[in-house]
């Protein structure tokens, strides 16, 4: 861990957060033919982790070839930001953040199918350093079953944080 008593670091308001310091914006909610609705949800890591641990020089996305229920939709070569399907459970490692003196795994919040991996922030990891609430998110998953009120709001969050400094 970083050894400075002053943390600075920003929460994003329009997000929930985790207690593993990810944090959740729903991009998209749709009804299906049965009446179920299917959130999409941005993923990414708060602000805090990298004012804590210090710069990551390697983020480690889910290899989705490995994942069950992995479906590539098409033999074209992928691009940075893939479009596959893959199962996360709650138990599988969503992210490995590697630092100069540490490795942090982080585990899927809940069951879910990945969207889309941003294999930008693995190409240039210091993206979730800097742009953190920006173009450093990680996926888009749809998880099997969400409801905003299991995670933290920003107010929440930041009373988290103080309780554990």
């Amino acid at each position: 861990m970083a050894s400075d008593d002053d943390i600075e670091f920003s929460v994003a308001e329009d997000r929930r957060y985790t207690k593993e310091h990810l944090w959740l914006q729903v991009i998209d909610r749709e009804e299906d033919e049965d009446g179920n609705v299917q959130t999409s949800v941005k993923v990414g890591v708060s602000e805090y982790v990298a004012a804590v641990w210090g710069e990551f020089i390697r983020v480690t996305l889910p290899n989705l070839q490995e994942l069950e229920g992995f479906d590539d939709p098409s033999d074209k070569p992928s691009e940075k930001k893939s479009s596959f399907e893959g199962e996360l459970s709650a138990e599988d490692i969503l992210v490995t953040l590697r630092t100069s003196d540490d490795v942090v795994l982080v585990d899927s919040p809940f069951p879910c199918g990945i969207l889309e991996l941003n294999g930008e922030v693995e190409d240039s990891p210091d993206m979730v350093n800097t742009e953190a609430y920006g173009d450093g998110w990680l996926m888009i998953v749809r998880p099997h079953d969400y409801d905003e009120d299991h995670f933290l709001s920003p107010e929440e969050y930041i009373e988290f944080l103080a309780e554990g400094l």
